[in-house]
């Protein structure tokens, strides 16, 4: 059942999915399943939808210490409800008696809630996107345009802020602001334009180098500012369509790819094209 309904949710089909979520749910009060319908009923955006992701929300975490919840995008439509605010402190005091304390919480509170407003409107977008593919060029509805238009204005309200607490506090540290938070800070920069992205890779590098920030955020800015230079990319984490395939940027030295990848602590490329993108890559590797 469950499986049965993720792919429904994945179609974009919400409603039917909850309600296969919930026949699972009233059989086995499932924390698991709880939390899917959370976040399949946050997708729905209305006011009687959210109070039900609250609901069902504060079961699924009722046990749990980790942050996953707060920089889940799919959550969007609930982070500027004052119960959002609830569920952020009481994730953060459960994740802090088991972790220690986390040194500058500000921060790590904005950039979780950046995640989630830079990957928000995801869920709807990539939906569509993969009917422009099928549709040879069109999306499938006109409201996709209205969602693209409040994705690119989360982008630019994140980029200001960031830039503001960039000033404050510099690259935010793993060790500061937690790995996931950190990551957040990367993520905005990544997506903003070429200049933003030279001025800020050094400090991300820096970060990276001394184990204050994930492999993939480094990988993939420094990816993205080769091949915005004219080069070929070094971990085979940017991607192009060529006649509406999917296909890595150019890479050099293909076959030592995994052997760069490894050093930097990220696995093999195949099963990443795979898993992210649907692309099956079959260039064999060498040590």
């Amino acid at each position: 059942t469950v499986k049965e309904a993720d792919s429904l949710k994945n179609q974009g089909l919400l409603m039917p999915a909850l309600i296969k979520y919930a026949t699972e749910f009233a059989q086995t009060g499932s924390q698991d399943v709880s939390y899917k319908i959370a976040s399949t009923s946050a997708l729905l955006w209305t006011s009687k939808m959210r109070d039900t992701s609250f609901y069902f929300l504060n079961y699924a975490v009722k046990k749990d210490s980790t942050l996953k919840a707060l920089y889940d995008p799919q959550f969007l439509s609930l982070i500027n409800d004052p119960r959002w605010d609830e569920i952020e402190a009481t994730q953060i005091r459960k994740y802090e008696s088991k972790h220690g304390p986390i040194k500058n919480q500000p921060f790590a509170r904005e950039l979780f809630r950046m995640v989630i407003k830079d990957q928000g409107f995801m869920y709807a977008g990539n939906i569509e996107r993969r009917k422009y593919l099928q549709n040879g060029g069109y999306f499938g509805t006109p409201a996709i345009f209205p969602v693209l238009a409040m994705e690119e204005k989360n982008m630019m309200q994140n980029q200001k802020r960031l830039f503001e607490l960039l000033d404050k506090y510099g690259w935010p540290r793993a060790s500061e602001v937690t790995e996931y938070a950190a990551a957040g800070a990367a993520l905005v920069i990544n997506h903003s334009n070429y200049e933003t992205r030279v001025k800020y890779f050094p400090m991300l590098e820096e970060a990276f180098k001394k184990g204050e920030a994930q492999p993939l955020r480094y990988a993939k800015m420094s990816d993205r500012l080769l091949v915005e230079e004219g080069k070929q990319q070094l971990y085979g984490t940017q991607i192009k369509f060529v006649n509406g395939v999917r296909e890595p940027e150019l890479i050099k030295d293909p076959q030592y790819v995994d052997k760069r990848r490894a050093e930097i602590g990220l696995g093999p490329l195949a099963p990443y094209l795979k898993e992210r993108f649907e692309i099956d890559w079959q260039v064999v590797q060498k040590k």
